[in-house]
């Protein structure tokens, strides 16, 4: 009921020399169609739908909504945007006749709708434009301006303003991502339907279709969108994950930059959850079962308490010393051993409330080393001594001929570090006097933690909150 067959006319008049204006009058059928829902249409005035100064040549349309069905009739077609202007396209004209109208739309640029019959505006494929201008406040008017674009584009007054050739980029930016929609929704149909109808008959004959993987479709789909902290779902991580084990060895020799920073990162993000449940676990009482699990669990803690590499062998590991009856087996809560000369090492895992050092002086400003701790070196020590006995054949019988006992060196974790120089004192004297026992504390691992993001760069190396409780200095 919009076009001139239908009875819709368009009044073309000439309020001053050099100025014209184009009014639209609904037929008399669209007015009796949008009058049973909308009593209050107004069947007698017709509504301004463009402006045009011949001298200054610019055009001012205001887009009209021209579908008789629509609750809107008769209305603006956007929310708060009035008019889309066009300065310096030619567009203005002289002394135009109403035959001619039809031949001057024509000439609008790419993206327009080009029958005033059908309100003008945009086409509606890339109506988002106009809904984005309409979220900057006050701007009534959408401007295209011919010619330069420099600082371009602008919001002048009430209308945003933009010149041709960004406008017509971004339309065709809008299209390729439309028409890329179109064909992958195609190809989902057919993949769908195929599995469907096919497949469920005759899977052999007809094997299930798979989305096939279409060039930079992961860099279109995801963009710059997945950034930092961003909250992936399950299935999404899982197939990033896949994506990037698959790809790996394709990375390393077109891009190994790229698969280095990820492998820093992922080392930086796992760091941070360990230093991070080390400290929840720090503020509760767990007892040393919990600790084993943890280090259990997280091997590379432990291995960052020795100064060269080593490799875990197991834990609860029994050394020697079983008798006749089959008691008396010496039970080490970790065996590791060097990497490169396969030298045994102990570990001995305590709890952080264990006590250090004794809180009452031995004498003057000295103080001896608690019953815990003097107990827990002796155990290692009686670990090292029937494991030096045993170790022939243990090697036999587990097969494990690539370790050594030259030098079974142990160590203790136990305690935080004490408090007051005269204990902290006492406890570093004690502890560096020993041979072949190295006693370090959960601060200390913490703090190794800490140091090792530090250096690795991480911006989260937690600085002024420490796992010890206390302030960075």
């Amino acid at each position: 009921m919009a076009t001139a067959e239908d009875g819709a006319e368009l009044k073309l008049g000439r309020p001053k020399p050099g100025r014209w204006t184009l009014h639209y009058r609904p037929a008399r059928q669209a007015i009796e169609i949008a009058s049973r829902g909308r009593p209050s249409v107004i069947p007698v005035k017709s509504r301004l739908l463009v402006e045009a100064d011949e001298r200054t040549d610019v055009v001012v349309t205001y887009p009209l909504n021209t579908t008789a069905t629509s609750p809107s009739f008769l209305e603006p077609k956007y929310d708060t945007l009035r008019t889309i202007t066009f300065d310096q396209f030619g567009l203005a004209g002289a002394a135009l006749e109403e035959d001619e109208l039809r031949e001057l739309f024509q000439r609008l640029p790419s993206g327009f709708v080009k029958d005033p019959f059908f309100g003008l505006g945009l086409n509606f494929d890339i109506r988002h434009i106009a809904k984005t201008v309409e979220e900057i406040s006050g701007v009534v008017d959408l401007c295209l301006r011919r010619g330069r674009s420099t600082n371009l584009p602008t919001v002048k007054g009430g209308s945003y303003v933009v010149s041709a050739r960004q406008f017509d980029d971004l339309r065709k930016a809008i299209n390729r991502i439309h028409n890329k929609a179109l064909n992958v929704a195609t190809d989902e149909k057919w993949m769908v339907t195929h599995n469907s109808l096919l497949s469920t008959i005759d899977s052999t004959k007809f094997p299930v279709k798979n989305r096939t993987y279409r060039r930079d479709a992961i860099r279109e789909a995801v963009g710059a969108s997945v950034v930092r902290g961003t909250a992936l779902s399950k299935s999404d991580q899982k197939i990033v994950f896949e994506a990037t084990v698959s790809a790996a060895r394709t990375i390393q020799r077109t891009q190994p930059e790229s698969l280095l920073k990820l492998s820093r990162e992922i080392e930086i993000v796992t760091l941070e959850e360990l230093a991070e449940r080390l400290r929840k676990m720090l503020a509760r009482k767990l007892n040393e079962g919990a600790w084993q699990s943890f280090f259990t669990d997280n091997p590379f803690v432990l291995r960052l308490a020795f100064g060269h590499p080593i490799m875990m062998i197991g834990g609860q590991i029994s050394v020697g010393g079983r008798k006749f009856s089959g008691a008396g087996d010496k039970i080490s809560d970790f065996v590791i051993k060097a990497a490169a000369s396969g030298n045994l090492g102990l570990i001995e895992i305590k709890t952080p409330d264990t006590l250090l050092i004794e809180k009452t002086p031995y004498r003057g400003d000295l103080h001896a080393p608690s019953r815990e701790l003097t107990g827990a070196v002796n155990q290692i020590l009686d670990q090292r001594h029937h494991l030096q006995k045993s170790i022939p054949a243990l090697k036999d019988n587990s097969g494990a001929w690539d370790v050594q006992s030259y030098a079974i060196q142990g160590l203790v974790i136990a305690g935080r570090i004490p408090e007051g120089a005269a204990l902290l004192k006492s406890f570093e004297l004690f502890r560096n006097a020993l041979k072949s026992v190295t006693i370090i504390t959960f601060d200390e691992l913490g703090h190794k933690l800490e140091h090792l993001l530090e250096v690795l760069g991480t911006s989260n190396a937690m600085p002024d909150e420490k796992l010890d409780g206390t302030d960075a200095k």
